[in-house]
């Protein structure tokens, strides 16, 4: 089976996932798992960053949405939730953006993130790779993990390398479910 190619269109094909569905259904999943897990039901308002711009609506009651800039600026309180679809790969600084996300989650607060993934040898020559600071494959998303642990942030449920969206033509989404542990709140 060969990739879609970038100028087909997905309405032709009902059963090809989009990108924008693929990160919808993920994020409803984890927000379910993340409610059953912390037992929480809350109305507070939760931050979307969305470099992607693909069209998303935050699981929970409300959401502040933001496409680009300083994830906390104007955040004055604990948020239950961060939404950061598409930001790690074109930050410069990913572990600071997990950094100041882990700033402004309650304990016990879900991060969502979604990222381009890449498991191939050589450069980023994917669609796209002129507007990435970097692409993901499974090394760096393993040493993501760990640079999130040392910030008191934790996985939600399990990894999880199935396929779930269309594949671009040359590269696939990943993502990362994390939790602020319940004593890693630093203010």
């Amino acid at each position: 089976m060969l990739p879609l190619s970038r100028t087909c269109n997905l309405a032709d094909f009902p059963d090809c996932v989009t990108v924008a569905d693929w990160q919808q259904r993920l994020a409803e999943a984890a927000w379910a798992a993340w409610e059953e897990k912390h037992h929480i039901r809350t109305r507070e308002e939760s931050l979307v960053v969305n470099y992607a711009q693909v069209p998303f609506t935050a699981p929970g009651p409300s959401a502040i949405y933001r496409y680009r800039g300083d994830s906390e600026n104007g955040i004055a309180r604990a948020v239950p939730a961060v939404w950061g679809l598409s930001v790690l790969e074109h930050t410069e600084a990913p572990v600071s953006f997990l950094s100041r996300a882990a700033k402004i989650l309650r304990p016990g607060g879900l991060l969502f993130l979604t990222f381009s993934y890449w498991n191939a040898e050589g450069p980023d020559v994917a669609a796209g790779h002129a507007e990435r600071r970097r692409i993901y494959d499974q090394n760096s998303w393993n040493k993501l993990v760990r640079d999130a642990r040392r910030l008191h942030l934790q996985t939600l449920g399990g990894v999880d390398w199935t396929y779930h969206g269309h594949k671009l033509g040359d590269h696939s989404l990943a993502s990362l479910v994390l939790t602020l542990r319940e004593e890693g709140r630093q203010r």
